[in-house]
Formats: C-alpha cells, sequence, structure tokens
C-alpha cells in the first residue's frame, strides 16, 4: 500500500495546529513547514512530529512546493492549519490508498 505524506504550512496557528495534526495522526508522515511563527505553533507542531522545518515566507506557491518536496511518500495530503480531515474522509484516503490508483491525483471538495 502507497504510503501519505500529509504537510502543512504555517504562520501563528497555535489555536489550529493541533487539532489538525490530530485529525491526520494516521498518516504515515506528518510534515510542517512553518513561516516563523511568533507564538507557540512550532512548540505544538512539534508535539505531533519532528518534522518541522521553520523558514522565511517566500510567498504561498513557494512554501507549499517546498513542503512538498520535503516529503518522502509520493502521495501528499496538503492541509491548512484551520482545516481538519473527518473520520469518514481519513477512512476514503485510506480506501484510495489501499488499491490501484483510479488517478494521478485527487482533489477535495468541501
Amino acid at each position: 500500500m502507497p504510503k501519505l505524506s500529509v504537510t502543512v504550512i504555517t504562520r501563528n496557528e497555535a489555536d489550529n495546529i493541533a487539532a489538525a495534526l490530530e485529525s491526520v495522526a494516521w498518516a504515515d508522515e506528518i510534515l510542517v513547514v512553518d513561516s516563523e511563527s511568533t507564538d507557540e505553533t512550532v512548540t505544538i507542531a512539534r508535539r505531533y512530529t519532528s518534522r518541522v522545518s521553520v523558514r522565511e515566507w517566500p510567498g504561498y506557491g513557494a512554501q507549499k512546493n517546498h513542503a512538498a518536496a520535503m516529503a518522502e511518500h509520493d502521495w501528499i495530503l496538503s492541509l491548512d492549519a484551520d482545516e481538519r480531515v473527518t473520520p469518514e474522509l481519513a477512512a476514503e484516503i485510506q480506501a484510495v490508498l489501499a488499491g490501484p490508483p483510479g488517478a494521478a491525483g485527487y482533489r477535495i471538495l468541501a
């Protein structure tokens, strides 16, 4: 079964990051790329993963791409700190990964 990396880019997301990371605790890898937060975002993120990187903000696309480049697995879920993966969505993602890929990528619509 393919493995899943979850990437989250942050800046001053102390109020959101724990719930976001808890919602993807089942993933094979979690990476957080922080843009020099001045709150407790990095400290909180490190409770959930050792893969926390802090770097200057180069722009939204560049930061997302940097996080994806750090991922060790081919399948990547890019999550925002204010988003949550529901148990139903987690089960659907895991079911997709358990079978042969039906697509080269997927988009999650609310």
